[in-house]
């Protein structure tokens, strides 16, 4: 029973209690799973980068940090790559450490990092926050404030909600109600139908 449009530059939070079939949704759109019924039509020219708990294990454990980005940007010169993985907190040796010796949030931030290098425009994000400490979790606010794509993501850090999104979807007993403001008019407006 959902239907609805997603525009260009939307950043858009997806929420709802656990087991409501956030993820499911968030695949579904980024065409890892298959619907169960109905479709999804991307638009023109629409490039998705998808980011789940899951990404980190398509990751070469044998490459560095530093090789990981320039595959993914082969036509970035040296001091642009090392500014991206500065940026993810990759600074002077730890570009050059191997993705096999890095911490849960550090290979978090290279799979972002990857997302961000690629020339992409719309981004579904499932829980990008987790395992990452909070200087992380500021770099990647930024950077998705920056994006100039759209952004739909599923996330438990309030504050991060607060300071990224302008659009609500929000799942709950198998219905979704779109809300059409940032993540406070989303609270005011749920609670209101709560009373």
């Amino acid at each position: 029973g959902i239907s609805g449009m997603i525009w260009r530059q939307e950043k858009i939070a997806v929420v709802g209690v656990n087991g409501a079939g956030k993820s499911t949704f968030l695949k579904v759109l980024a065409q890892k799973t298959e619907a169960t019924e109905g479709s999804i039509t991307l638009g023109a020219n629409v490039s998705v980068g998808y980011f789940s708990q899951h990404s980190m294990d398509v990751l070469d454990g044998n490459r560095t940090v530093f090789e990981t980005l320039q595959e993914v940007m082969p036509q970035a010169h040296i001091g642009t790559i090392r500014n991206l993985c500065a940026a993810f907190l990759f600074q002077g040796e730890d570009a050059d450490k191997r993705i096999s010796l890095l911490s849960g949030g550090e290979k978090s931030r290279v799979v972002l990092a990857t997302l961000l290098a690629r020339p992409l425009n719309f981004l579904i994000l499932d829980e990008p926050t987790n395992h990452l400490d909070l200087q992380s979790r500021g770099i990647l606010l930024k950077e998705l404030q920056k994006f100039t794509g759209t952004v739909l993501l599923v996330s438990h850090d309030r504050h991060f909600l607060h300071s990224l999104v302008d659009h609500v979807m929000e799942i709950d007993h198998g219905e979704m109600r779109l809300y059409d403001g940032d993540y406070d008019y989303y609270l005011r407006k749920s609670l209101a139908l709560q009373k």
